[in-house]
This record gives structure tokens, sequence and C-alpha cells, in this order.
């Protein structure tokens, strides 16, 4: 047998309370997490096939009632969480490219990553140079690396092959390996 509407509700937003009150999160993240603890937690251990479909449908109303209030209350906020990420992550030396699909994968639409990545100084040439040189500087590439990483054959090669990896541009990457360090 289902939990009654009341009970999952003080379930699902004690979790999500307490969810939030740590971290971040978009709309659809907020979304799995709920659905993941729901599933867990609320379904009855002995349903059967239409009990559970039943409990889905109960825990999809029930969360898509929590995300719309939470939204209306600012606690969720797709653009928000994405300009957050995007300069967290540029700050971590991270290219436009890897942003934009650790965005992608955190349910942020593609307009809302298009915005966020073309406005102000997120999406820029100057942003992206220095995310590479914070990343080549990170990860010890280029004129950042050991003597004993530089003593090995093809070791130019290799450390531009993992900038281009990390999504950076053939010349930007080109740029940052050969950056005199400050």
């Amino acid at each position: 047998m289902p939990p009654s509407d009341d009970r999952l509700k003080r379930r699902l937003e004690n979790k999500a309370l307490s969810y939030l009150g740590r971290f971040s999160s978009s709309e659809a993240n907020l979304r799995q997490i709920l659905i993941r603890f729901g599933k867990r937690k609320c379904l009855p251990k002995d349903a059967d096939e239409d009990t559970e479909t039943q409990f889905l449908l109960q825990l999809d109303a029930q969360i898509d009632i929590l995300i719309a209030r939470y939204r209306e209350f600012g606690y969720v906020n797709d653009h928000n969480y994405a300009v957050s990420r995007a300069q967290h992550l540029r700050q971590k030396g991270y290219s436009e490219r890897h942003i934009r699909q650790h965005l992608l994968a955190k349910g942020i639409d593609a307009l809302t990553i298009k915005n966020t990545m073309t406005d102000g100084e997120l999406g820029s040439d100057q942003a992206e140079h220095d995310a590479a040189i914070r990343y080549a500087r990170r990860r010890r590439l280029g004129v950042y690396a050991s003597t004993k990483a530089t003593s090995k054959p093809d070791w130019q090669n290799r450390h531009l092959a993992s900038m281009i990896r990390a999504g950076f541009s053939y010349h930007i990457a080109k740029m940052a390996l050969s950056q005199e360090e400050e």
C-alpha cells in the first residue's frame, strides 16, 4: 500500500529542503534526487506492479508541486544555478565545451546554457585562454611540467592532446602550453 499523499509530501519536502540547504540545484537535478529518494525510501518493499505504478504517479505529482513552489520561492532557479556553476568551473580551468556538457548533464536547457555562456565574460576568448592556462598549471602541462615529464619522448604532443581532450581548441591549447611561466 503506497503512503498517503500527506506523508509522502512531508518526506519529500524534508529531503528537498535538506538537500537545498547544502547544495544549489537545478530543477531537473532536484527532480532526479527526489525520484531516487522516493523509490528507495517510500515505495513499499512488497509492492506489486499496479501499486508501484500508482505510487510513481503519486510521486511525480507531489514532486511537480514541490518544484513549482520552490521555483516560486526562488529556492531553485536554473539560470542562477547555470551562472554559478559556469563561473566555478571557469575558475577551476575548464573549457567552454566542458562547462556546456556539465550543465546539460545537470538538466539545464540549451537556451539557458547559451545565454549563460554568451553573457558577460564567461564565453569570451580571454576567459577561455585564462581557463586553459589554469588547466595547464593544475595538470602540470607545457611550461608548468616537471623536468621528469618533459624528458619523455613526444611529451609536447601528449600535453597538447590532453588539452584538446579537455575541450580547448587547438590554437588556445597551443598558446597555453607555450605561455611563459609567470
